[in-house]
């Protein structure tokens, strides 16, 4: 090779070197930029930031409730992560959480989860679709969604709902069905069921709530009570809800 030649190519070599190093420079100054950003700012990074995973309980709809999880990477490598904890029978978003951490938390997450539920892969518009469509099915009872929920939707950000084609059907039996959860006090349960009998008259709606004993004559009106012993001889395993058993996954419900 002539010595021009070579020249040539050992300055370029050292020009494509640098280039790299400024591109590196530049990915730790976003990286670090994003790790410094509070949530509000990397939830807005989120927004916009690739899907990462997309999962839904396979129970949902046989239990009347689960999980719905959307995440997006972040540039650093972090993962943002909602989870929407649905009542799809009765009272949609039942609660709601928003986290950013690592590949090694999101999975974590997901594993605990997991423990509880059959989570699948899920299409992101479906996703959001889903869980709008379950808070308002809940507000049309009178129901208003988890205050996390507010924060946690923003997830969705330029994700299309109307490119889901499927239709989802709340309810059980075409009506609305309370079942209370055992994180769930008694008055809590009375107002609720006191909200569904005023929107939906005594014969709208089906209930079940845990009692140490039966309810006194009036102390618990409209609707059908149904028991455990009888919602297990016609669903095995839909007494107890996924989610509600007490995994780390989601805090209890705010009474």
């Amino acid at each position: 090779m002539a010595s021009s030649e070579r020249k040539r190519q050992e300055k370029l070599a050292k020009k494509a070197a640098k280039r790299k190093q400024h591109h590196e420079a530049l990915r730790r100054s976003a990286a670090e930029s994003v790790q410094s950003q509070s949530l509000t700012g990397q939830l807005a990074l989120a927004e916009r930031a690739p899907v990462h995973e997309c999962l839904v309980s396979e129970e949902l709809f046989e239990r009347g409730i689960g999980s719905v999880v959307l995440s997006r990477a972040l540039p650093n490598g972090n993962i943002v992560v909602s989870v929407f904890l649905l009542d799809v029978w009765c009272l949609g978003v039942k609660n709601a959480l928003v986290k950013v951490g690592s590949r090694y938390e999101y999975d974590s997450l997901i594993e605990g989860i997991s423990a509880r539920e059959t989570l699948t892969p899920f299409e992101a518009p479906c996703a959001r679709k889903l869980v709008e469509a379950a808070e308002a099915y809940a507000a049309d009872l009178g129901f208003t969604p988890h205050p996390d929920y507010l924060i946690a939707r923003r997830i969705f950000g330029d994700i299309d709902a109307s490119a889901c084609p499927t239709e989802f059907q709340f309810g059980k039996d075409g009506m609305p069905f309370y079942a209370s959860g055992p994180y769930e006090t008694l008055a809590r349960s009375r107002r609720i069921v006191e909200q569904l009998l005023q929107r939906c008259g005594p014969e709208g709606f089906h209930y079940m709530v845990g009692l140490d004993s039966p309810p006194d004559e009036g102390e618990w009106f409209g609707g059908r009570v149904i028991d455990s012993e009888e919602l297990e001889e016609e669903e095995p395993g839909a007494e107890t809800p996924a989610l509600e058993e007490g995994t780390p996954a989601l805090p209890p419900p705010e009474p």
